[in-house]
């Protein structure tokens, strides 16, 4: 198993279930595994560790680009040139941050803030007017919804002007997160107040709190760090144009 900062059961074996299967080659930093129970959105699925190690996995459909390709010199860089060369990419990375275990024993021992509460459908009217005055580009990179199994707001004078939710990811115990400040709110710490008391209900209930952004997001990564979090990986995936190229 690839070492980390993370020692989290939960999220060791989440990710080595979903690399597993038949190893086609195991260099000294690149790791490939053969799966034909893949589903079609994960054809091709590849994680970049801190350490510089990677892993791969991939179906039968995407292994004969691979036959004449010796396995015994692969990494990662050669495999993504190698589907790159068959006009097949990867739909772009994400960051993987999970809490090491001593940030998660402070969240654990954080007080809630007056101006922070858990949101249900009675304030939808409160959610409503956040939204409106959210970015769509904030709307569908944070995916923060009010159905999600939970939702905390922040406010000031009774106005919604931080909101965080998660959901639990796969149907697993790992529970991810989506936070949004409004942007005339931005510089007073709200987001990572917003996700640490998010984060201590689910740990509280034994869910371990996964926070993803895409690399060029610069607020989302300045946060992480701010939260102490620890990244695990990037995480990358087959693009749903490659999809129907296979």
């Amino acid at each position: 198993m690839h070492t980390s900062k993370i020692t989290s059961p939960i999220v060791q074996e989440y990710w080595k279930d979903q690399f597993q299967g038949e190893v086609l080659c195991n260099n000294p930093t690149f790791t490939l595994f053969l799966n034909d129970d893949l589903e079609e959105d994960n054809q091709i699925m590849a994680l970049e560790f801190p350490s510089g190690s990677s892993w791969a996995t991939i179906n039968s459909k995407v292994a004969r680009y691979f036959k004449n390709t010796n396995l015994a010199t692969l990494d990662f860089e050669k495999f993504v040139n190698t589907l790159k060369d068959k006009e097949i990419f990867l739909y772009g990375a994400d960051y993987i941050f999970y809490f090491p275990e001593e940030e998660k024993a402070k969240i654990l021992n954080l007080s809630s803030s007056e101006n922070t509460r858990p949101l249900t459908e009675d304030d939808a009217e409160h959610f409503s007017l956040f939204e409106s005055l959210s970015t769509e580009e904030d709307l569908d990179g944070a995916f923060v919804e009010l159905d999600h199994w939970k939702v905390y707001g922040i406010f000031e004078n009774n106005q919604l002007v931080a909101a965080t939710s998660m959901y639990p990811w796969q149907d697993t115990q790992l529970s991810d997160i989506g936070v949004i400040t409004l942007d005339q709110f931005r510089g007073k710490g709200y987001a990572k107040q917003a996700v640490e008391i998010i984060s201590k209900a689910a740990l509280e209930e034994g869910y371990e709190p996964q926070y993803r952004c895409q690399l060029d997001n610069i607020a989302s990564v300045a946060l992480a760090k701010k939260l102490n979090l620890s990244l695990f990986a990037k995480w990358n995936f087959i693009s749903p144009e490659s999809i129907e190229k296979l």
